[in-house]
């Protein structure tokens, strides 16, 4: 058959053969018709992008949920340690901050004892309430910024011990009776002074009670800060709070170049009993009282301060 009475035919009965026809007559190299066919692995790439997208979304939405559930947690952490606490708690520490500041401020302003506690063991029985007890540098408490080291630097002293159980005389030997071999921070101590908690104590324990704290809890978002909450949490003494959140009075000692201005403030009343400034007595010491001079002055000191009261 003539070759080209061939391809009319082929024209005629096969689309295909048309489609390569009408391709050669525009230059094409091929027709549409011949394009290469679906291959799946075009799709891997795209099928990956949406993979590793499913699986963020995917851990976005677990971390958000342990994010929440470790908030809720807590939140109820903090809001089962609230019982317990008095009302008036909330603010308590701005209290003793305006009294600190008072009982440190310069100059040497009019002493102040309570008639009242001049009668016979009515100091000592002032001395067992609930109190508050600080002593620091007078600079220290005059901002409320220095307050929180101040506080954090004070333990039940000397001073504190022989306030409430004083040497039976001044000299070195009773001083040293008193004062030698006792861990004035320690247990033992404070088991004596019950009555009387760490200005510290009330401070840290409340914090994490605080407004402030819960607000920053609820606001975090990122589990490793609610983690380091939770430890604030957990290491605060809120047991303690509770107790110094009862206190009805605060004694502060600010250390002046003058001397030691000794305040005792009634909280509920408002007003300071007591307020004297008392000089540290230069003391006569042997070699052996010497490795006790600190705590010898402090318990000289608080002997000065109740023949202030009772004399």
């Amino acid at each position: 058959m003539n070759p080209a009475l061939r391809a009319r035919v082929e024209r005629a009965v096969s689309p295909k053969a048309r489609a390569r026809h009408h391709a050669a007559g525009l230059s094409m190299a091929s027709p549409f018709a011949s394009r290469e066919g679906f291959r799946p692995a075009k799709l891997l790439p795209l099928l990956a992008i949406v993979l590793i997208g499913g699986l963020f979304a995917a851990m976005t939405i677990h971390e958000r949920r342990e994010l929440e559930a470790d908030r809720a947690a807590l939140l109820g952490e903090i809001d089962g340690l609230r019982p317990g606490l008095p009302p008036g708690h909330e603010v308590l520490v701005a209290d003793t901050e305006r009294l600190l500041v008072e009982a440190a401020a310069d100059g040497e302003p009019p002493e102040i004892i309570d008639p009242a506690l001049r009668a016979a063991g009515a100091l000592d029985a002032t001395l067992r309430r609930p109190a508050l007890y600080v002593r620091a540098p007078a600079a220290e408490l005059r901002e409320v910024r220095g307050i929180d080291d101040a506080a954090r630097g004070s333990d039940k002293d000397a001073f504190l011990v022989c306030l409430m159980y004083p040497p039976t005389a001044t000299s070195e030997r009773d001083l040293l009776a008193k004062v030698r071999g006792v861990y004035f921070a320690g247990a033992k101590v404070d088991n004596e002074t019950a009555n009387v908690r760490r200005l510290a104590e009330l401070r840290v324990g409340l914090a994490v009670l605080a407004p402030a704290f819960e607000s920053s809890v609820r606001t975090a978002q990122d589990r490793n800060v609610l983690k380091r909450m939770r430890k604030d949490l957990q290491k605060a003494p809120v047991d303690l709070a509770k107790k110094a959140a009862a206190a009805e009075l605060m004694l502060v000692v600010a250390d002046t170049p003058a001397g030691a201005r000794v305040t005792l403030f009634d909280m509920a009343a408002k007003k300071p009993l007591l307020r004297v400034l008392r000089r540290h007595e230069e003391l006569t010491l042997t070699s052996l009282g010497a490795t006790h001079r600190e705590e010898l002055e402090a318990c000289s000191l608080a002997v000065a301060v109740r023949r202030a009261v009772t004399e």
